[in-house]
């Protein structure tokens, strides 16, 4: 279902010290009610790059077209990462003309702003679960921080149809220990598809699109192994519409 359109909502309410991704209150493990598989949600039986067949779930092809690198704003904010997350969700929902720098400018001139601003361009532009949501609601796709605890939850998330942003490690996602930190989720990416052994079902990975990496990734496949260290050990955050696109 769409959501309203960002850029009126923006003109009609015209309305940050965190860092990116962040969160201080700790979300109970989600318990909210527990739906069947959408199936109007795409699934395409495929191979992987390594040769391994799969189901991949999820609209991931159309999805690439969701992501643009991050710091494309008047503002020149670069840790963007969750704002352009926003943008992509959006695009998800049928707002397909919706601009980073549309919902920058929104969130820069919310009272109280929904993203952090400061005279560090590199960490201008972060955001918590809770901006996010918020980000989201106020275009008319309504969302919700959540807990995920598991890959299988997050599968099952993507399989209903739903947007969602997860928080990361930087460091683990690009496998660059510049990025680490103190391994805390520090970078917001989308997640667009699963990928499951055709067999058993099993989760082989997920496919994502990252506004952070150089050109932006768009629909990269990350191995399970990998999503575990970037994501599940990191807290499972994630930002999840109540809605789905389909």
């Amino acid at each position: 279902m769409a959501g309203k359109n960002i850029k009126a909502q923006f003109i009609m309410y015209n309305y940050l010290e965190t860092t990116e991704f962040k969160q201080d209150i700790p979300y109970p493990t989600t318990d909210i009610f527990e739906l069947p598989k959408n199936s109007d949600v795409p699934q395409l039986r495929d191979v992987l790059s390594d040769g391994r067949e799969t189901v991949i779930i999820g609209n991931v092809e159309k999805s690439k077209d969701f992501v643009t690198p991050q710091g494309d704003n008047p503002y020149g904010f670069k840790g963007t990462c969750g704002l352009v997350s926003v943008t992509g969700v959006l695009r998800q929902f049928g707002q397909e003309h919706i601009t980073e720098a549309d919902v920058v400018k929104y969130a820069v001139e919310h009272r109280p702003p929904l993203c952090n601003v400061s005279n560090n361009m590199e960490l201008s532009g972060g955001t918590t679960p809770e901006q996010l949501s918020k980000l989201l609601g106020d275009a008319g796709v309504s969302a919700r921080p959540e807990m995920l605890g598991s890959l299988d939850v997050l599968a099952q998330r993507v399989s209903e149809g739903r947007g969602v942003i997860i928080g990361v490690n930087a460091g683990h996602l690009w496998d660059n220990a510049q990025y680490l930190e103190n391994g805390q989720a520090n970078h917001a990416v989308v997640v667009t598809g699963v990928a499951k052994d055709p067999n058993t079902g099993k989760i082989q990975g997920f496919f994502i699109n990252d506004s952070g990496a150089p050109n932006a990734d768009r629909g990269k496949f990350i191995d399970a192994n990998q999503m575990q260290n970037a994501w599940t050990n990191t807290g499972a955050q994630a930002i999840v519409t109540n809605g789905t696109y389909v």
